[in-house]
């Protein structure tokens, strides 16, 4: 019975760890020329006390720089504003977030009576970053990007980031080849 418990627990531990992998979305103009693109920039953008942005310019920056450094590596150059073909807006929130995990196996309880299935609730917080491609001509939306993940702390913010901008611009490289 032992090696039953500890093998349904190691299961739903792969399992969870597949659940809260980072996940990313996207969405395009498909009538849009992604071909004329070569330059990019950032557009100003106004933070909302309490964004997690504007509390934390060390994240914001960190978010700045690895979307330059990946999308440079891409090819794109970073241009100063009014040069460049498209503007890029970021923002972020963090929001806490709860999952019920249960077995579905009927185990008997110690501590009740009865049979019932085994349950526990994880706690987290999930952080969510959206970016937005905008044509510098029009001021049209073009692409929008989304990745969430599991916020694991300050000592891995510089990594999750990092992945994360490089999934963005991969899925980016991705649409626009499609076009």
């Amino acid at each position: 019975m032992k090696a039953f418990r500890i093998s349904i627990l190691l299961g739903l531990m792969l399992t969870t760890s597949i659940a809260f992998g980072m996940h990313t979305k996207t969405d395009y103009d498909r009538s849009f020329d992604f071909h004329k693109l070569r330059t990019f920039a950032f557009k100003d953008q106004y933070r909302r006390d309490g964004s997690v942005l504007k509390e934390n310019g060390i994240v914001d920056r960190r978010i700045k720089d690895a979307l330059i450094r990946d999308l440079e590596a891409r090819g794109f150059r970073y241009a100063p504003e009014g040069q460049s073909d498209f503007q890029i807006a970021y923002y972020a929130r963090e929001r806490e977030r709860a999952e019920i995990e249960g077995s579905g196996y009927a185990m008997p309880r110690r501590w009740r009576w009865g049979w019932g299935p085994d349950l526990w609730t994880r706690y987290y917080t999930e952080g969510s970053v959206v970016v937005d491609f905008v044509d510098s001509n029009s001021n049209q939306l073009f692409w929008r990007g989304r990745v969430t993940d599991t916020v694991k702390g300050l000592g891995q913010s510089d990594k999750q980031i990092d992945k994360a901008a490089n999934k963005l611009v991969n899925d980016f490289v991705k649409d626009e080849k499609k076009h």
